[in-house]
């Protein structure tokens, strides 16, 4: 088939009427030639990021995406290759019994007498023999295929996005939109015609009827990969199931240096300054996971020296360009400050000139001289918590641990317990949690937790809410959960060595290319730890401990790291193990002085209950000192707040959780249904 062949074909599949995702038709190549034209032998299967079809008939298939249907057309010639292969090699063996046969028979005569066998028992022996052989190689032959068809999920799958069809008949040529850009955001028509900026008719979801448009394409290597229509009242949306990609991003491949903006109208502005190496976000401060950033981050921004953020001046627009400095790097980045009365470039543009644009434009600040601070370089923060109060912090949807502890990134949290009391699931259970109600991704050394498919096991029935098997999870729901966090947790496994400049090198990727916040080093005792001749262990602990306190603040991450405690003395005429406190670890106070958070687990089997312990917590904004309660889930590895268990008080049993927590999670994305943007 060719490439045109299959674009037809694939534009033909598109119209048909969608009444779910999965419907079966007569053929398109075999329907004519068989004695039931009407036989559904077709099946389609339409899915988020594209969708195919085969038939059961004639094996025809197609695939939206080019690259997996030349991958399934590889696939069938292989299978048809070995089957011709197998056969052969039967049909070669069976000639070779047949020609032997004769050949026997042909012996014997020569010598005037029948064949005969010296030994019968040998003979049967023989035969016997041979038939279990065959017997063997069946049963091997079954079990291959059987394992053949097993479900194959792929930890990170390919993603397909559409490819966005414009229908020109609803071009509207120099309309409303046109001298709205020109007359009222003060775009020259000569930038808009050399950018590719339309105006379209196209219906909107705020206002359910179709709209004036202007037209913004997103396009790599001049190929479109998305469009995005907006109307004059900021309403806006883009092609559903088409990528997102930073708008005009050929225009900073390969140069030294870029600008990077909020919205399309603001780039539009530095473009027509003079400013040709500038992209915008796609979604303007909506986006700020920076999920979009990933794959540019080494082909398109590692190369520049200087990166210019000319972002808005409200509080979306700060923290994203906050999140772009800590992707990006601090020591290439640059702010713009647009005075007072603009909040961005185009309101500048507007109240000004374009010559003034960019000469403010090229006076951005550079980010604050690390390790020099003024209460001036904190005004904004300064400003929000005099208008706005202390932040909260991170919630973990665990009321009675979220009455005593809320986390920020930029600190360190120290969890400690007595071997066997549970503190990597609690951690696990923190992590996932802050991931799933806030994005935090998340990035593990945890040598312990080997091998990594059965760590992954546990943090997939963990949000999923059931045991990681056929029986007891759906291979949609399970697929659905490796899939998610093959986005978002990363395992970190040095090659070269497991010493804490190994580990960190690591994380700092992860930061820039993946975008994690949480760092888990499970446990401490695992590292490679090199002390120096001149150093004792405990100048040696607080010394990596301040790496680790830099290393969360600079890369604005909450690192969590465990760390055991030194063998501890049992209670007298008691089997259990005192509860342990943060100077309890092993080799310095450090453990208890210099982190931000602790907490302590310890696990009651007797009572069934484990406790949670914060022990330290930084500043009062962020919780205090306390004591909470849980039961631990074997079925699905879940913590559930409970009561105290004494003795003397037996609360009753609490309401197990076994909802999945990716239902809410992964709905749909807004971005193709349209909503405001803050620009």
């Amino acid at each position: 088939m060719t490439r045109e062949e299959h674009a037809d074909y694939v534009r033909w599949l598109k119209s048909l009427p969608r009444r779910k995702d999965h419907f079966r038709m007569p053929c398109p190549e075999c329907s004519a030639t068989r004695s039931n034209p009407k036989d559904p032998s077709f099946s389609v299967h339409i899915t988020r990021e594209g969708g195919w079809a085969k038939c059961f008939h004639c094996d025809f298939a197609i695939a939206w995406n080019e690259d997996e249907m030349w991958k399934r057309e590889q696939k069938q010639q292989d299978r048809k290759r070995q089957k011709q292969q197998k056969d052969a090699s039967q049909h070669h063996n069976t000639s070779q019994h047949h020609d032997a046969a004769p050949q026997q028979r042909n012996t014997a005569q020569h010598h005037g007498t029948a064949p005969q066998y010296h030994n019968t028992s040998q003979h049967h022996d023989a035969a016997s023999q041979q038939r279990n052989t065959s017997q063997h190689h069946d049963a091997a032959s079954q079990h291959r295929n059987t394992a053949q068809r097993k479900p194959h999920i792929p930890l990170q799958p390919p993603v397909h996005y559409i490819c966005p069809v414009i229908n020109k008949n609803k071009q509207i040529m120099n309309g409303e939109m046109m001298e709205y850009m020109v007359g009222r955001r003060g775009i020259p028509m000569d930038v808009l015609t050399r950018m590719k900026i339309e105006e379209r008719l196209e219906f909107l979801p705020q206002t359910g009827k179709e709209e004036a448009c202007i037209c913004f394409p997103y396009l790599e290597d001049g190929v479109m990969k998305n469009m995005k229509f907006r109307d004059a009242a900021k309403h806006f949306k883009m092609v559903k199931g088409a990528e997102l990609i930073p708008w005009n991003i050929d225009a900073i491949k390969g140069k030294e240096k870029c600008y990077i903006t909020e919205g399309e109208i603001d780039a539009l502005s530095l473009i027509a300054a003079g400013l040709e190496e500038v992209v915008s976000v796609p979604n303007g401060a909506g986006g700020a996971n920076l999920q979009w950033l990933d794959r540019f981050v080494e082909s398109h921004f590692d190369d520049k020296t200087e990166i210019i953020l000319a972002m808005d001046t409200d509080k979306r627009g700060v923290e994203l360009r906050d999140e772009l400095v800590r992707r990006l790097g601090m020591d290439r980045c640059k702010v713009v400050a647009w005075g007072e009365g603009c909040k961005d470039a185009n309101e500048y543009l507007l109240k000004y000139d374009l010559p003034r644009l960019r000469q403010q434009v090229e006076q951005a600040a550079e980010i604050p001289l690390e390790g020099v601070f003024c209460p001036m370089d904190e005004w904004d923060t300064l400003m929000d918590i005099y208008y706005n109060g202390m932040p909260e912090g991170a919630d973990t949807g665990l009321e009675n641990l979220d009455r005593l502890i809320k986390f920020e990134r930029g600190f360190v949290l120290t969890v400690t317990g007595v071997p066997g009391s549970g503190k990597s699931e609690f951690v696990d259970e923190i992590a996932m949690r802050l991931l799933l109600r806030h994005d935090w991704k998340v990035g593990y050394f945890s040598p312990e937790n080997t091998p990594l498919a059965y760590h992954y096991r546990k943090l997939i029935r963990r949000v999923v809410g059931k045991r990681f098997e056929h029986k007891g999870m759906p291979l949609p729901e399970a697929g659905q959960a490796i899939r998610y966090l093959a986005q978002s947790v990363f395992s970190i496994m040095p090659k070269e060595d497991f010493s804490v400049e190994s580990v960190l090198r690591i994380a700092a990727q992860l930061v820039s290319r993946k975008g994690v916040k949480v760092l888990v080093v499970d446990p401490f005792n695992r590292f490679e730890h090199q002390i120096p001749d001149w150093e004792t262990e405990t100048q040696y602990i607080s010394r990596i401990f301040d790496e680790f306190s830099n290393f969360a603040v600079k890369h604005k991450v909450l690192l969590i790291l465990v760390a055991h405690p030194t063998k501890l003395r049992r209670e007298p005429g008691s089997k259990r193990w005192p509860v342990p406190t943060l100077y309890d670890i092993n080799g310095s106070a450090a453990f208890f002085n210099k982190t931000d958070y602790g907490m302590v687990i310890d696990r009651n089997d007797e009572l069934g209950q484990v406790l949670v312990r914060v022990a330290k917590v930084r500043f009062d904004h962020l919780g205090g000192p306390g004591d909470a309660f849980f039961a631990f889930s074997t079925y699905n590895g879940r913590y559930t707040p409970t009561e105290e268990r004494t003795l003397d008080h037996n609360p009753p049993e609490p309401k197990w959780e076994h909802t999945n927590f990716l239902t809410e999670k992964l709905k749909p994305e807004q971005q193709g249904l349209g909503f405001n943007e803050g620009e």
